[in-house]
């Protein structure tokens, strides 16, 4: 065997036919390596069951062993107060131009935990100081329940002041208890934010109950209100004799006021304007300059202003309006619709501003091509006096971007602007010519109706099609450079090159 084993042995060294002896040969040498392999692949087998079994208890162990190690984790030795921070800092809302009620919206994840965490949460004062309830919709059912949750959330706050954010329509059979609710909640309230519906005059009858009558049949006191907004809101237009007011001396810390009704007319306004130092005003149904001015007139204080006119008002010029100023307003918001754009001339003609850092301004429609409230603007500027102090101008213009004569002149009124922010359909190659130079921060939006008609026009023509037809097919719509823009794209390229870091721009 030894030599015919050599013989293969040389066989596989070369490329002869084996004999018929060395075949034979081969062929049981090959049949015993065979039964070798399947005893070890057997063995190979059982160890991997073995191994198997053995990682599986080892996860066993391994669980046991986190448990008993969480037993004597750290964490453990942490008080709730500690824990209650971390929630604290994890779920607070770290965005300055959030005003959304509702700060802290993943809190819900870290009461999932367990139920030590659970109570920790729910020992967590800050989590509880904001209700927003909207009980426009609901069944009575509903809106019991609702109250009985906003209860148990305003326990939990402890004695932090609340913010609550309610809608409820006048005319429902619930709105007693509504009523009921926030009175019970006058004393702790720092900001209340009510959105009413009303169909009729006597729906406004709740107010009222709410501002001037409680279950002691006197007017509440809100000790903590620091923030006051009603917005009333009406499918029909309403004309009221009485005015809407609060009872000045039950609101000793308010500061801050938004009122708004915008198919109800009121036929006067009453607040504690004197001590206002925000106010966002409007829209107001039918209410002239002069009223809007007689408000102003008396907010000596205001320190941050927003005007809205969305409707139609009677600007026939009745004698002179009275001059206003508002000697520490530092912010001035305002917006209009186009066939508000004269009532709102007149009142800016009258407005003059001396601390005025930041002026925001509106069209809510498509406007005409020429508005006349930017001259207004730059004679409210010039008037005011407020050259040196003027650092933020917002424009969003609608057409009315393309008015590059009166955009110079108002320029020219802002020489120390730092933020200028500008948006509208079509802007001349000459419109920032006299932008000052001061100006660090310039944001240009361009908007064009065009551009939509083709989104328009491309989405109806796929409806109809899916309607009519259920062939396959691909659709694209692009918004493509021209040839200018590759031109003007290799000029900004050249730009930053030359200029360096020293200038961060971005351009669509």
């Amino acid at each position: 065997m030894s030599s015919t084993e050599d013989r293969l042995e040389s066989l596989s060294t070369s490329n002869r036919p084996p004999s018929p002896q060395e075949s034979s040969v081969a062929g049981e040498l090959q049949q015993l390596c065979d039964q070798k392999l399947r005893v070890m692949d057997t063995r190979i087998a059982a160890l991997d069951r073995e191994l198997e079994d053995l990682k599986a208890q080892r996860a066993i162990i391994k669980g046991e062993r986190d448990q008993y190690a969480d037993i004597l984790s750290a964490r453990r030795l942490l008080p709730p107060e500690i824990i209650g921070r971390f929630m604290e800092l994890a779920c607070l809302d770290d965005n300055p131009s959030s005003h959304s009620l509702g700060a802290y919206q993943q809190v819900s994840s870290f009461m999932l935990v367990s139920r030590e965490w659970y109570r920790t949460a729910c020992g967590v004062a800050h989590f509880w100081t904001e209700l927003d309830m909207n009980f426009m919709d609901s069944s009575a059912e509903d809106t019991q329940n609702g109250i009985v949750k906003a209860v148990k959330r305003s326990a939990r706050a402890s004695e932090l002041p609340l913010s609550l954010k309610i809608a409820f329509a006048a005319a429902t059979p619930t709105n007693t208890r509504i009523v009921e609710f926030i009175h019970s909640q006058v004393s702790r309230l720092g900001l209340l934010s009510l959105r009413l519906q009303v169909d009729s005059i006597r729906d406004l009858q709740i107010l009222d109950t709410l501002f001037h009558h409680s279950p002691s049949s006197s007017a509440p006191i809100w000790p903590r209100l620091h923030s006051l907004r009603i917005s009333i809101q009406s499918e029909n237009d309403i004309t009221v004799d009485s005015e809407l007011s609060v009872p000045v001396s039950n609101f000793p810390l308010l500061s801050t006021a938004a009122i708004s009704s915008s198919n109800v007319t009121f036929a006067q306004y009453q607040l504690a304007w004197s001590n206002l130092l925000r106010l966002d005003l409007g829209p107001l149904r039918q209410l002239k300059p002069r009223q809007y001015l007689s408000i102003l007139k008396e907010c000596p204080n205001l320190r941050f202003l927003h005007l809205r006119m969305h409707h139609q008002a009677n600007s026939n010029r009745s004698g002179n309006l009275p001059a206003t100023t508002l000697p520490n307003l530092t912010h001035f918001e305002f917006e209009n619709t186009d066939s508000q754009e004269v009532p709102m001339g007149q009142i800016l003609s009258q407005l003059t501003l001396p601390s005025l850092q930041s002026c925001t301004y509106t069209i809510l429609d498509e406007g005409g091509y020429y508005t006349t409230i930017i001259r207004k603007l730059a004679e409210l500027f010039q008037r005011s006096r407020c050259l040196q102090s003027m650092k933020y101008l917002e424009l969003n213009l609608s057409r009315g971007l393309a008015n590059n004569d009166t955009l110079d002149t108002l320029f020219g009124t802002v020489p120390q602007l730092t933020v200028l922010k500008l948006s509208g359909h079509k802007m001349d190659p000459d419109t920032l010519d006299e932008v000052p130079p001061s100006v660090r921060d310039l944001t240009i939006k361009s908007l064009y109706y065009r551009i939509d008609d083709a989104r328009d026009s491309f989405i109806d023509y796929l409806n109809s099609r899916v309607a009519s037809s259920d062939v396959p097919m691909k659709a694209q719509l692009h918004l493509a450079d021209t040839t200018r823009t590759f031109a003007l794209r290799e000029r900004l390229d050249s730009l930053r090159k030359n200029v360096g870091s020293s200038l961060d721009v971005v351009m669509d």
